[in-house]
């Protein structure tokens, strides 16, 4: 690809020289006229010339090559984000807990939840590990609250003292 970039560059640069030579020594009048129509030929062949021997077969497989090697460097990336992502709102919905917990008045309640990843490419919130040494009506209230607002079935909240 360089070396076709060389050629086409050394091309127009031979073309410009020698229409500059010939139309320097070439005396004014119809001689000059048509010296310059064929020069301005010469630069348009120099300038045309890559366009009609470039493989394109080449630049389709060169180009799928490179799709491929995006796609290589950046599935890391798209993982690394996608664990962010996972762990952010893992946070939200604990830090959501925490703010229900406080309202009942559990001040020494701490939540943990993990997220799953839905059909439709979204996280959903699937279990939470909750610490408390709060009575078990304000645990049973804050299970019912989260069960309902949250969606995370009962059997998958888990209490320690």
């Amino acid at each position: 690809m360089t070396e076709t970039l060389r050629s086409f560059i050394a091309g127009v640069v031979g073309a410009a020289m020698i229409t500059a030579v010939a139309l320097t020594v070439t005396p004014e009048g119809r001689v000059k006229r048509i010296v310059a129509a064929a020069c301005g030929f010469l630069t348009l062949l120099a300038i045309l010339r890559p366009v009609k021997a470039f493989d394109y077969g080449s630049l389709g497989e060169s180009l799928a090559r490179l799709r491929a090697d995006a796609g290589k460097f950046s599935a890391p990336l798209d993982a690394a984000n996608e664990n962010l992502a996972r762990g952010i709102i893992e946070e939200k919905y604990a830090a959501y807990i925490l703010d229900k917990g406080i309202a009942r008045g559990m001040a020494d309640l701490e939540a943990a939840v993990t997220v799953r990843l839905g059909d439709d490419g979204r996280w959903y919130p699937a279990s939470a590990r909750l610490t408390s040494s709060a009575d078990a009506q304000k645990k049973d209230a804050l299970t019912h609250d989260i069960e309902t607002e949250l969606g995370i079935p009962s059997g998958e909240i888990a209490w320690t003292e």
